[in-house]
């Protein structure tokens, strides 16, 4: 079986949502002292790869850890908006493809490729495309269980002018939204391929009791 790591890899140049704290990870025990090896990790609940839970922009709404393991593994569906520019909308019209394609119960996943600023010391992981909040209502009107993006945010990173649309639909519908993928290109290269085929994705995240999103380790594999 191909497992597709969708993941980025945790580590000193892991970029942050602006204000939110850093990621650490420090050596706390050492062999040659301690006779074992621990370390300390400091990170924001939304660093990284990551689930936002609805507690994240709604207080009465569940946190990650009252969420079922069932909402996060689903099949998936890739949605190639690669041609889109810096800061520009995605709006119906980009997904007006893809419409046969959608289903109740599915992960909708945009594949931007702005994974590829991950470590770029200019910013330019910020300013990618964003989600118009229309989009979001429509797929979850289909059925979306989950919507994600390879990049900070489904909406603005930072917001400008647009607002938490995705965020507001999304999680005010008792959903999450996957943050901070990667490799998608290569989940939408083998999907229209053979676009007969399922493909699976896992985000399940850490049980943290009361917390409003969760790093996760996503991949994906083709059902058989």
């Amino acid at each position: 079986m191909e497992l597709i790591d969708l993941s980025h890899s945790f580590d000193a140049s892991v970029p942050v949502y602006p204000g939110d704290p850093p990621f650490h990870c420090i050596q706390f025990c050492t062999i040659p002292t301690d006779g074992f090896s621990v370390h300390k990790l400091e990170t924001s609940s939304h660093a990284g790869t990551h689930i936002d839970a609805p507690s994240h922009f709604f207080a009465n709404l569940a946190s990650i850890d009252q969420l079922p393991l069932s909402i996060f593994v689903l099949p998936a569906l890739v949605v190639d908006v690669s041609h889109k520019k810096a800061r520009e909308r995605i709006v119906w019209d980009d997904v007006r493809a893809y419409e046969s394609r959608l289903a109740g119960g599915i992960a909708v996943l945009f594949y931007t490729g702005w994974s590829r600023f991950w470590e770029d010391k200019n910013g330019r992981y910020f300013d990618h495309p964003w989600i118009d909040a229309d989009v979001a209502r429509r797929l979850l009107a289909r059925g979306v269980k989950i919507i994600g993006s390879d990049t900070m945010s489904p909406d603005q990173s930072p917001i400008v002018d647009t607002g938490f649309g995705v965020h507001e639909a999304v999680l005010g519908a008792g959903l999450v939204i996957a943050e901070n993928l990667t490799n998608l290109g290569r989940l939408r290269e083998l999907q229209e391929a053979a676009p007969e085929s399922t493909w699976m994705v896992n985000l399940a995240p850490l049980r943290i009791a009361g917390c409003d999103g969760s790093p996760v380790r996503a991949f994906a594999w083709e059902a058989k």
